[in-house]
């Protein structure tokens, strides 16, 4: 199995993959199939490289040279006083590839990616409450819940919740001293 950020040559796979996820795991996302099926091609080249952040995108899993069969976005943040945090997001596996390492595959590179970044200090993500596989996964990892928001999602009138997880990664550098 490959793993990779996409690039401009894999959008078309990338954009059938999110749209068959929409659909089929509903739940795992705040938008919508209906919504992004929309959009137009240029709009999910967009997502590719976010902000024209080289440290940014979308990792896929390849189960080949040539089937994308999972997806995971990095973000970092660009603010000074939040650049110590990164972001998870959007984690997707086809189902016939479930239970088969690739999620882990693709969480376990992104959080080496992560690790790889001058100052960052913490990775974050959301999964939908009672996503026992994500959640399971993500813990064996050591991302630790944080916090709870309830009715996060709404979808055909009925409301999910979604947990807030943090992964602490390690530190070399001390923060400075607030004396001085």
């Amino acid at each position: 199995m490959e793993i990779r950020f996409l690039n401009s040559e894999d959008v078309a796979a990338y954009r059938d993959l999110r749209l068959y996820a929409l659909k089929e795991s509903p739940t795992a996302f705040a938008s919508s199939y209906e919504q992004e099926a929309q959009f137009s091609l240029s709009n999910f080249a967009a997502r590719l490289r976010p902000n024209n952040d080289a440290a940014g995108g979308i990792f896929g899993a390849f189960s080949d040279r040539t089937q994308l069969i999972g997806m995971l976005g990095f973000s970092r943040e660009h603010r000074p006083k939040r650049a110590h945090v990164g972001s998870l997001w959007s984690m997707y596996v086809l189902p016939e590839f479930r239970g088969q390492s690739a999620g882990s595959a693709l969480l376990d590179h992104a959080i080496a990616h992560a690790q790889g970044l001058d100052g960052l200090r913490q990775l974050v993500l959301s999964v939908t409450a009672g996503n026992v596989a994500a959640s399971a996964l993500y813990e064996s990892r050591g991302f630790e819940i944080f916090g709870l928001e309830r009715d996060s999602l709404c979808i055909d009138g009925t409301y999910f919740d979604e947990e807030h997880l943090i992964l602490r990664l390690p530190s070399d550098v001390e923060p400075a001293s607030l004396t001085g």
